[in-house]
């Protein structure tokens, strides 16, 4: 018998643990273990759009309710797919759940992607397993950071990158909402390196994070959300929102005005207040779909060169890293559903990084 988190898709406060049974293989599929996985606000943000983006799309359950996308280890413990061995261990895009059955295809020995009918047409990046043992970069003792602040990373890299092409749309500064995330810590330190020239970092977050904000050493100017009336108005300013809080981009709207540049909307941390603000002044919020993102990079670099900078640029991170979060380790699917709630109600702090061993010993 296996576990998986169940998630209404209409109310993602309302969640559940539900056991399932596990099914016999077909030719050409193979069982998959989940070792662990991070729990981080990116979930709650796959589960806030899982309509909207098709995230509920990846792992359908058989109540019919979502199942929460996450980052993390498995081992193959079961296959009948040729080229894919027993006691491989794997990096990708998982369900909270205790295993995974998958179709593997396009088999390589760093990688392989799940062939599943249902998960034809959606964005590669998410399809696509990463062998550990064929990985060059994998470190054993960095699996908590690869999956906590990898994927999460990989949307960073592409704004820096877009950001960068685009001249910051004209901007003196970029103000970064929900400044406190994973997200916008690791967009905050790549635009820290090689800056742009005169282009200011500024953090915008809850009174409760303002410390850990400031103790990053990432953000120029560290601002509550309270204090947004402080903000020079005459700068031109852009606006990377990672809170998504229809609340926050009206004040920011009304009060930046004909300085505000763009703003480029990225998560949903504030899920339950999301809803777009009608009639903003200014440009409106455009939404940055990573994906897509990757595909024209892809395209534009070739994917050696996007692997190669994005792997160079990840690494350094990494290890700037090491010490800005306190890591915390939750066993089984109880307390993986606990952490979802938490996260759901705002209640984790910042500092923490959570994994899950979706084992228990």
């Amino acid at each position: 018998m296996s576990w998986a988190l169940s998630i209404d898709r209409s109310d993602i406060t309302r969640a559940e643990m539900v056991e399932e049974p596990s099914r016999a293989l077909e030719d050409g599929e193979a069982r998959l273990t989940i070792q662990s996985f991070a729990l981080t606000a990116n979930n709650i943000t796959y589960a806030a759009f899982g309509e909207a983006m098709g995230y509920w799309r990846f792992f359908p359950g058989a109540d019919g309710r979502g199942r929460l996308p996450v980052w993390g280890f498995a081992q193959v413990s079961e296959s009948r797919a040729d080229g894919l061995q027993e006691g491989e261990r794997v990096y990708g895009y998982w369900p909270a759940a205790s295993e995974l059955i998958v179709t593997p295809g396009k088999l390589r020995p760093e990688s392989f992607i799940d062939a599943a009918p249902h998960r034809a047409g959606l964005p590669a990046v998410y399809n696509r397993y990463v062998r550990c043992a064929g990985d060059p970069a994998y470190d054993r003792a960095r699996e908590p950071a690869q999956m906590v602040l990898q994927p999460l990373f990989l949307t960073s890299f592409l704004i820096d990158a877009f950001l960068r092409d685009q001249n910051c749309l004209g901007a003196r500064a970029v103000i970064l909402t929900s400044a406190s995330s994973k997200t916008a810590l690791a967009l905050a330190f790549l635009l820290g390196r090689n800056r742009p020239e005169a282009l200011r970092i500024e953090a915008l977050t809850s009174a409760r994070n303002a410390a850990f904000v400031e103790a990053s050493g990432l953000y120029d100017h560290v601002i509550a959300y309270d204090d947004i009336g402080s903000l020079d108005a005459s700068e031109p300013r852009l606006i990377v929102d990672f809170a998504g809080a229809a609340e926050v981009n009206r004040a920011l709207h009304d009060h930046l005005g004909k300085g505000l540049k763009g703003n480029i909307r990225v998560g949903g941390a504030h899920w339950d207040d999301s809803a777009p603000a009608p009639d903003l002044p200014g440009p409106k919020p455009v939404f940055f779909f990573a994906p897509d993102h990757a595909r024209e990079r892809m395209a534009e670099w070739g994917p050696e060169e996007f692997a190669r900078r994005q792997g160079g640029a990840w690494t350094a991170f990494a290890k700037s890293a090491d010490d800005l979060l306190t890591w915390r380790t939750l066993k089984g699917g109880a307390a993986a559903l606990g952490a979802y709630q938490a996260l759901v109600k705002g209640d984790v702090p910042a500092i923490e990084a959570l994994v899950v061993e979706a084992q228990e010993r």
